[in-house]
This record gives structure tokens, C-alpha cells and sequence, in this order.
């Protein structure tokens, strides 16, 4: 059997190049949409992960406050823990790097910058240093010392010795390099923008002096570390985190959780419509070669060996489609780096992905993804031809008749399919969070289960047309045994493409309605590095001639302590809330306006954003409990608003409250209201004349929502690839579809050519049925692409990102991809048209090409 299996292979790839081709390419392609998406998640978390390992790698435990710093008083109390061994303080500031001349751009490019972290130098820790000891000497001495990475040294043209300016916001800074240290050479993910000062330059320099982020320790014994960490939390008190680096890895895994389960799950759709490739084509190469294995039957091998020699050709196959999947997924990922990175940094601010690093196990994940597409695809025609006996194989199949026959069952096996998820899904309450997949995965199978019955009548409503292109349309119900499983390919890659299609456009326009009603100051003020303005800036900006109010806003991130799973972090914002102008910020989801601001103002309330509200069951008349100066602070919860800024959820008081709580800080953006006969734009070319050698970002109205939009369009990027994949997978289907006919079908057409059927008439057919699946699909993956997307929208989105999003039909879009798809199906009809047109009336003596 070994000896035919191979020999038996050529021959199959020698009659059928076109077929084996394109199963390959479903194969590949399949694994290419799955394998770039594991590409971009592994390197999201990878660059933290590195990162982490590379600060924090010889410690234990990490000590971290719920508050954006800590007091360094802690650093004496962690010592006099039992079980300590040794511990350092850290400090970090991220810098901007200034340009030669002083002025930083206007526009959104992307900005060199410094991740700078402030040691105790003599700590017992050792840094991958790259350079020699003696070097070290003047790090206390020489102000602004800095160590930089051998990398970005390189990418910057600097040299041990070389001077630089940076910003800390409005803060500017001298630096000096006067090392390199290698934090790749300790983690390969490691960002190269890590940097290193002496912690009493950092603070002095960029910071406040007596605060830290965080003291990384070592305990005297790895059986301790439990230990000593109860020990720190209890002896430091319940406003700080002891972490140990790997649940430091494991926060960040929890917060990008649900943008990574999400594309991935995007991303397996590619898998399954590949799979109907795989069976279209399995199915019609068993079908050809029935009498072969009628003959292997009646020589004596059994169905198990059957079975096997047909699965193994399948395996063989999916192996050659992961070695072309593989560098398919790879540069996908390449090209879509970018984005996603964009998105890390906007929405989840970690780290920028600067490097994609493949390790060996995402090898055989691949192998296993393109193995289990290929096998779903192959298996059920391959149990059917194994348990034939050999008369059967003998004889000529009725395939189509008995899927014309199963039409009806078909249909209402998938509608049964679709109810059981329904009830599973209402069973379990709207709270289990996989009861959306649960939906969405009832809904994708549903679809080849109702295609049969679909094409069966479709054909049957069509009327009229010579022998051509509505022939061939008519045709397709003819042809149950291969024209439903390209048509469920085309409609599982439509439903995805127009579910996330009005996912997305309905997202859009939630977001412009709601930046309409609540981005409403005329001029906006930020730093180029995201950093904090100094007061006597913030008087200069605010001094301006026909600045009629000024909106501050002050921002950081801490951890609740009043809800379960306190580890996530929230966003904690005040703004001057009895601003006269500043009525409209906010879009209340819960809670009365009025009544709502006055309670905020005057008795220290706060208000919490939806997905807050709905990820911790919190809303008005309930408290969140946090952190400050003092201790635990309880805020009442006054309102509920829409926001879509922050999947983790935001928190918004006002400036005084979030004084007397978390002490006096610097501004991190101002908003002006203009006079009302001041012009915006204008505005902001005298603002950026007047602080020009300010690192400061000033937008009008006009220039942030267009901003707002740039950064959203960059988050949904990256479904891009996924709608393209599945829509490349699914012409692939036509394609072999159409092959398949042709090769199966060749007597009839000789038949046609025989009766004085022109060329023309034969390509216009093939065409026909071509377009006609592509239809087909469109109406069957459209119905499915509205349930899916209000799957998406209600039910997936509401319970892993909190967000209330209106349902809007983007129809310029949705028509734009039935467009793409109609000409995509009509190119991909081209060859297999012209190969049947090509069927000379002397074959018409022969069964198989």
C-alpha cells in the first residue's frame, strides 16, 4: 500500500495540477489567516513580556502601588521583611527625543522615544552591561548620564560621549550617553528603547524626588516566595502589589485578552471555509477514482486501508500547505505590524511590537491547524467512499440525487443547529461570556447545512435565457453534488466580511455621534510625549487673548479595590467639573445630567464609563473603592457614561477631589473654550508660533475628531487581512468548483460541442454558474453576515468590551464587497470557462478527461 500511495500521488497530481493547486492554496491560506494572527498576539505580549524579564528577571517579587507612584519610605519597610534577601528601587519616565532644531512635527508619525529606568547602580542585580566597568564611573557624576541599548545607539548614529535632548512633557532635558547596555542580550523581545539612569538623576531630572514606581526584591529561598509576599502585603498594607514577573506577564495577558480571543476566533473562519475546499476537492478526486478503489477492494484491501491511503493523501497535502502557509502568515503579519502595534499603544498603551519573533512550537501549531482544516474537509467523503462495498464502487454514483433528496432534511438540521445554540446561549444567561462564540460558531455551521436546499429552489425560479450565461446559473441546481459546498465557502467568507463590515461601520458611527456631541472646546493641548504640562505653562496657554475658559485635565491609572478582580487597572481622570462650558463631556448612559455634574462638584462623587459598569457590576448609588494619600477612598458613584476610549474601563471626578485623595499633580491636557468670535484654526497657528520651542500638540475641534477616527480606522485594520484571506480562500472554491465540473462533466460538453454548441457558448455557461455561486453565497453569507453582526455588536462585544454601539448599516461599504466578490468570482470563472470551452466534440466517447 505504501508503494501505491506514492505512485498513486503522482498520478493524481499529474491528471489533476489545477485541483491539487488550489486545494493546496485553501490549505495554505487557511493556516496563513490563523498562523499571522498567532504571529501579532505572541509578539504583542512578547515585547511586554521581554521587557519585564529584562528589568525585573533576577527579582522574586515585585512591589507596586495601586497609584501611578509609591513613596520610597516603602523601600526601608521592605527590607525589614523576614525572608528578604535583597531589594532595589526602580523609577521610570518615558522621554521624547527632542529634533535637532527644537520643534517637533505636527503630524501623527511615529516618535523616538526612551523607556528610562532609574536603578540604585550598586544594587546586587546584574544588567547585561555592554561596555566596560571603568565607563561606569561617571554615571553619578556626569549629569544626565545615560545608558542606551547597543540597538538604538546604532539606529541613532550615537556614540559613548554623545549628547541629546529630551522631553518629560513640558520638561526638557540635556542627556548624555554613557553607556550601552543589552537588554536583548537577557530577553530577545526586550524593547530596544530601554534605557538607564542612576534612580537619583531619573527622579531629579524627570521626575519628583521620594517617589518610585516600584521595589523589585530576592528572597533568601524560591519555597519562600508565597511566604514573603503575604508577609510584604501585610506589612505594607493593602494600597500596594506584591507581583511576582510572572503575574506581572499575566495582567497584561488578562488585558489583551479579548482583542486577542476576538481576531483569532476572526481568524479560524479562514480555517473552515478552506475546509470546504479541501472537501470539494477531496470529493471529486474519490469520485473520479472509484473504480480504482473498487479494484483495490476486490484485491483484498480492507476499508481501514482504504480509509487510511486516502487520509494520508490528505495529510500529505495539508503538510505542503503549511510549508507554503507559513511564509504566507509571516508576511501578512509583517504587513500588518504596524497597525496593531498603533492599537497597542492608543488603546492598551504597552509596548510597541519592534520586532516579530517566530519560536520553534508556533511550527507544529501550524502543522496542526492546516492538519485539522484539511482533515475536517476530507473525512466525511472519506468515510463514505471507505464503507462502500466494491459493487457500489463499481457502479456509477447518484450523488446528486441523494443531496437533492437530503435537500429539505439539510435545511432543517441547520435551523435545528441554529436553535440549539439559542437555547444554549439563553440557558446560560448573558453573562457567560462564550455564549456569543456559541452563537456565532451555530450560525457558521448552520450555513452548509441550508446551502442545498438554497441552490435546489434558487435554480427553479430562474426562467428564460438561450444556452449561455442563465443556463449555466439554471444549472447549478443540477449539480447538488459540488455546487453547495463553493457555494457555503463563498457564504461562510460573506458572512464574516459583512458582520464585521457592520460591526465596524456601526462602531464608526456610534463614535462619530458621540465625539459630535461631547468633543465640544474649540483648541486642544497635549504633549508630543503624553506627558504633564507645567503650571506656568498651563497659565501662559491659558492667558492667551481670546481664550474665554480653560478645561484641565489631570490622568493616571490605578487599580479598584471594591471589586473582584481588582488586579485590572482603570483609567482615573479629573477635570474641572463646575466649568460653565464643559456641560456636554459627557454622554450619560445612567443618571440624571444636572444632578449628576452638581454631585461630582460638590460632594466628591465620581462618574464611571460603561464598560466599568459593566465588567464590575457597578452603577448609580454603588461606591468605587481606591487608593490614595491617605488610604481607601469611597466614591459614590453618580453617573454612568458612554465611552469607548478604554476597554478596561475609566473613571472621571473633579480636580479638588482628586487633590484632597491623590495630592496635587501636574496637567496632562487642557481643552480651550474660545470667544465666539475667534476662529479655531487660526488659534492654533498663533499658539504654535508663540510656543514653538514648547514639545506641544495643539488641535482644533476639526483636527481631533479627525484624529479620533485615524486611531479607530488603525484598531480595526488588522480585519482587513481577515476579510481579504477568506475572500481569497472562497474564489479559490469557485475556481476548483468550476474545474471539477469541467473535468466531470466533459462528455456532456462534448455532447454540447457535437449538437453546435460554440466555444463562446460553453465559456458564457461556466461564467454563468460562476457568478451564479457567487450570488448564491452573497444571498446566503448576507442574511448570515446581519445575524452575525448583531451577534458581534449585542452579544460579543457587549460582554468582553462593555460598549453599547448603535446598529448602523454602512451600505456603500456592504456593496462595495458584493462588488468584489461578483468580479472576483467572474475572474476566477475565466480558466476553468476557457479549459471547458476548449472540449473538443471527440470526447464524447470517453467517461473522465
Amino acid at each position: 500500500m505504501i508503494r501505491y500511495f506514492f505512485r498513486d500521488l503522482l498520478a493524481q497530481f499529474r491528471s489533476g495540477r489545477s485541483l491539487f493547486v488550489l486545494s493546496l492554496l485553501g490549505v495554505a491560506l487557511g493556516v496563513a489567516s490563523v498562523l499571522s494572527i498567532q504571529i501579532i498576539n505572541l509578539n504583542a505580549l512578547g515585547t511586554f513580556r521581554g521587557s519585564v524579564r529584562a528589568i525585573s528577571g533576577e527579582a522574586d517579587l515585585s512591589v507596586l502601588g495601586r497609584t501611578p507612584t509609591i513613596s520610597e519610605e516603602l523601600y526601608s519597610r521592605v527590607l525589614s521583611v523576614d525572608g528578604v534577601q535583597a531589594a532595589w528601587p526602580l523609577f521610570r519616565a518615558e522621554v521624547t527625543l527632542v529634533d535637532g532644531d527644537g520643534v517637533a512635527d505636527e503630524d501623527d508619525g511615529p516618535r523616538a522615544s526612551l523607556d528610562v529606568l532609574g536603578f540604585d547602580l550598586f544594587a546586587p542585580l546584574r544588567l547585561p552591561w555592554k561596555t566596560a566597568p571603568g565607563e561606569l564611573a561617571s554615571a553619578l557624576a556626569d549629569p544626565g548620564w545615560i545608558a542606551v541599548t547597543p540597538a538604538f545607539a546604532e539606529e541613532r548614529g550615537w556614540r559613548v560621549g554623545d549628547r541629546f535632548e529630551v522631553a518629560s512633557g513640558s520638561r526638557r532635558v540635556e542627556l548624555v550617553v554613557g553607556a550601552l547596555v543589552d537588554f536583548q542580550r537577557a530577553s530577545a523581545l526586550a524593547s530596544r528603547r530601554l534605557a538607564v539612569m542612576d534612580i537619583a538623576q531619573a527622579q531629579g531630572l524627570l521626575g519628583q524626588r521620594g517617589e518610585i514606581h516600584q521595589i523589585d526584591l530576592r528572597v533568601t529561598s524560591q519555597q519562600e516566595v508565597a511566604t514573603v509576599a503575604a508577609a510584604l502585603e501585610e506589612t505594607l498594607g493593602p494600597s500596594v502589589r506584591v507581583l511576582t514577573p510572572s503575574q506581572q506577564e499575566g495582567q497584561a495577558a488578562n488585558l489583551l485578552s479579548s482583542f486577542r480571543l476576538n481576531l483569532t476566533a476572526l481568524s479560524l473562519i479562514s480555517l473552515v471555509v478552506g475546509a470546504f475546499l479541501v472537501f470539494s476537492s477531496t470529493q471529486a478526486s474519490l469520485v473520479r477514482r472509484r473504480v480504482g478503489f473498487g479494484l483495490l477492494r476486490s484485491l483484498g484491501a480492507t476499508r481501514g486501508q482504504l480509509l487510511g491511503l486516502i487520509l494520508a493523501e490528505t495529510g500529505f497535502l495539508a503538510m505542503l500547505g503549511v510549508a507554503v502557509g507559513i511564509p504566507i502568515g509571516y508576511l501578512a503579519a509583517v504587513s500588518y505590524v504596524d497597525r496593531v502595534s498603533a492599537t497597542l499603544t492608543n488603546v492598551y498603551l504597552l509596548e510597541q511590537i519592534e520586532t516579530l519573533v517566530l519560536p520553534v512550537w508556533l511550527f507544529p501549531l501550524a502543522a496542526l491547524v492546516g492538519l485539522a482544516g484539511a482533515m475536517l474537509g476530507a473525512i466525511f467523503p472519506a468515510l463514505d467512499i471507505s464503507r462502500k462495498d466494491t459493487r457500489a464502487l463499481l457502479a456509477a454514483f447518484t450523488l446528486h440525487e441523494r443531496i437533492g433528496a437530503a435537500a429539505v432534511p439539510l435545511f432543517l438540521g441547520g435551523l435545528t443547529l441554529l436553535a440549539v445554540a439559542g437555547v444554549v446561549y439563553w440557558l446560560r444567561g448573558e453573562g457567560w461570556r462564550p455564549g456569543g462564540f456559541v452563537l456565532a460558531l451555530g450560525l457558521i455551521f448552520s450555513i452548509p447545512l441550508i446551502a442545498p436546499l438554497l441552490v435546489q429552489q434558487g435554480a427553479r425560479l430562474v426562467r428564460g435565457g438561450g444556452f449561455g450565461f442563465v443556463f449555466g446559473f439554471r444549472g447549478l441546481g443540477q449539480q447538488l453534488q459540488t455546487t453547495p459546498f463553493a457555494i457555503a465557502a463563498v457564504a461562510v467568507a460573506v458572512c464574516m466580511m459583512v458582520g464585521v463590515t457592520v460591526m465596524v461601520g456601526s462602531f464608526r458611527r456610534t463614535l462619530e455621534v458621540m465625539v459630535d456631541s461631547t468633543v465640544r472646546a474649540d483648541v486642544y493641548v497635549t504633549s508630543r510625549g503624553g506627558g504633564t504640562l507645567a503650571p506656568e505653562l498651563v497659565a501662559a496657554i491659558a492667558g492667551q487673548p481670546g481664550v474665554l475658559a480653560v478645561d484641565r485635565l489631570r490622568r493616571f491609572f490605578v487599580y479598584p479595590v471594591s471589586v473582584p478582580g481588582d488586579d485590572r487597572r482603570i483609567s482615573l481622570a479629573g477635570v474641572d467639573v463646575g466649568l460653565d462650558v464643559g456641560e456636554a463631556r459627557f454622554a450619560f448612559l445612567e443618571g440624571e445630567r444636572e444632578e449628576a455634574l452638581r454631585r461630582v462638584h460638590e460632594e466628591g462623587a465620581v462618574l464611571v464609563s460603561e464598560p466599568l459598569s459593566r465588567k464590575f457590576d457597578l452603577g448609580v448609588g454603588d461606591h468605587l473603592s481606591l487608593y490614595g494619600e491617605d488610604g481607601r477612598v469611597d466614591l459614590s458613584i453618580a453617573g454612568v457614561y458612554y465611552d469607548f476610549s478604554s476597554e478596561g474601563g475609566a473613571a472621571f471626578i473633579d480636580l479638588a477631589t482628586m487633590e484632597r485623595h491623590f495630592g496635587p499633580g501636574e496637567i496632562n491636557n487642557l481643552a480651550l473654550y474660545l470667544q465666539p468670535d475667534m476662529d479655531a484654526e487660526k488659534t492654533v497657528d498663533v499658539l504654535r508660533s508663540r510656543f514653538r520651542g514648547e514639545l506641544l500638540q495643539f488641535r482644533s475641534n476639526r483636527d481631533l475628531r479627525t484624529r479620533v477616527l485615524r486611531i479607530f480606522d488603525q484598531t480595526f485594520a488588522v480585519t482587513e487581512l481577515l476579510r481579504v484571506m477568506s475572500l481569497l480562500i472562497a474564489v479559490c472554491g469557485i475556481t476548483l468548483t468550476l474545474l471539477v465540473m469541467a473535468r466531470e462533466r466533459v462528455s456532456e460538453l462534448a455532447l454540447y460541442r457535437a449538437l453546435g454548441a460554440e466555444r463562446i457558448q460553453i465559456f458564457r455557461t461556466y461564467l454563468g454558474k460562476g457568478v451564479g455561486m457567487a450570488l448564491y453565497g452573497l444571498v446566503l453569507g448576507g442574511v448570515g453576515g446581519v445575524l452575525l453582526a448583531f451577534i458581534l455588536i449585542f452579544v460579543i462585544n457587549r460582554t468582553y468590551f462593555g460598549w453599547t454601539i448603535a446598529l448602523h448599516w454602512p451600505w456603500s461599504g456592504l456593496a462595495g464587497e458584493a462588488g468584489a466578490m461578483l468580479i472576483a468570482a467572474a475572474a476566477a470563472s475565466v480558466y476553468p470557462a476557457w479549459r471547458a470551452a476548449r472540449t473538443p466534440a471527440t470526447e464524447l466517447r470517453r467517461e473522465d478527461l
